[in-house]
């Protein structure tokens, strides 16, 4: 009986600590990348303002997992992921991405600033998460899955614009 007692303190004085040291993590976190690229405001705005041009550069949309893929001028949808472009303000782009299987809806946001021909485009995710200790200690890998294709994303977004400007 002593054993059961002790296994069960033990287990509760376990998850009261790992509780606790999850509320260090943050319940909101961003995932950022950005890049400078040499073309006029225009033509960075064209491409990524109207969603059906993803598909010449965006990894995370233009994914081959993805079957059933739409694309319009406002929202990207599969089978998996459904992306809607939302009301704009100036040299911003918002964007929620809604995953089909848990309906998780992300903000994220295109962000564009610069002057001539040298803008700087910031990608983001914003992530809220909930009180779960499993959770926040999940989110900690979330920058490792999200920021190469952001980063490879930009980087053919770069491509493609410094090309054909």
């Amino acid at each position: 009986m002593r054993i059961v007692k002790l296994a069960i303190i033990s287990a509760v004085v376990l998850f009261l600590v790992t509780y606790l040291f999850s509320l260090i993590i943050p319940s909101q976190i961003r995932i950022s990348r950005a890049m400078n690229i040499s073309v006029p405001n225009d033509s960075l705005r064209a491409l990524v303002t109207d969603l059906r041009q993803w598909k010449q550069w965006n990894e995370l949309t233009n994914n081959p997992d993805l079957t059933n893929q739409q694309y319009t001028q406002s929202e990207f949808s599969s089978d998996q992921l459904k992306v809607t472009s939302l009301p704009s303000t100036g040299d911003t782009l918002f964007t929620a991405w809604r995953q089909q299987k848990n309906a998780q809806v992300l903000a994220s946001g295109f962000t564009w600033e610069g002057t001539g021909d040298q803008l700087v485009i910031q990608w983001y995710f914003d992530i809220k998460l909930h009180w779960y200790p499993w959770e926040k200690f999940g989110s900690i890998v979330f920058d490792k899955q999200m920021g190469p294709p952001m980063e490879k994303s930009l980087g053919n977004l770069k491509k493609l614009l410094e090309k054909n400007p």
